[in-house]
């Protein structure tokens, strides 16, 4: 009987040491668990802030593309603009051609709108006419006397400016009021 209980005794320590080492396993498997876990939180959000910066980049690269593009088309623009501006008076012209000018600078017209309408749609806008001058936005090409005005206010705008969101792509050109006579006509 005491062998018996001997055995027992020693199969019931051979259990308690394999549940112990089970036990100390599934401790270690658990905190590998945690590790691996969390390791690939990280990873994933290392990979969500690449993918960030990446389309930052990409948006970056084409907003810098578009304001080279732009910058290009300005002068354009501002032809374009310009010749709206001189349409000749036609009101001694004979109906039928009379008829015809008017269609054409109706069509003429309807393009402006459909640039201004692109303008809009990517951000890109005039520089705002004001009347302080502002060296971030304004490029003074002269100066004119005009007591009735402050110092610094704008007179005229010679070339408007233009901005693409909220960068200035270029500045106004503009005749900047001054009081000292002398300086007239000197930028």
């Amino acid at each position: 009987m005491n062998q018996e209980k001997e055995k027992d005794q020693e199969i019931l320590g051979a259990v308690e040491d394999n549940e112990a080492n089970d036990v100390n396993e599934s401790e270690t498997d658990c905190l590998k668990c945690a590790e691996y876990l969390e390791g690939w939180r990280r990873a994933k959000a290392d990979y969500a802030n690449l993918e960030k910066q990446t389309d930052k980049a990409r948006l970056d690269y084409i907003a810098f593309a578009n304001e080279n593009l732009l910058q290009e088309i300005l002068p354009a623009i501002d032809q374009y603009e310009t010749a709206l501006e001189f349409i000749p008076d036609i009101s001694k012209v004979a109906e039928p051609e009379k008829t015809q000018i008017l269609n054409w600078i109706t069509g003429i017209k309807a393009v402006k709108q459909l640039w201004e309408q692109m303008f809009e749609d990517i951000g890109l806008k005039r520089i705002p006419e004001s009347e302080k001058f502002d060296p971030t936005l304004h490029n003074a090409v002269g100066k004119e006397v005009d007591k009735t005005k402050p110092v610094d206010s704008i007179v005229k705008i010679v070339q408007p400016g233009w901005m693409l969101k909220n960068k200035v792509l270029r500045p106004s050109r503009v005749i900047v009021n001054s009081h000292d006579e002398d300086q007239e006509d000197n930028p």
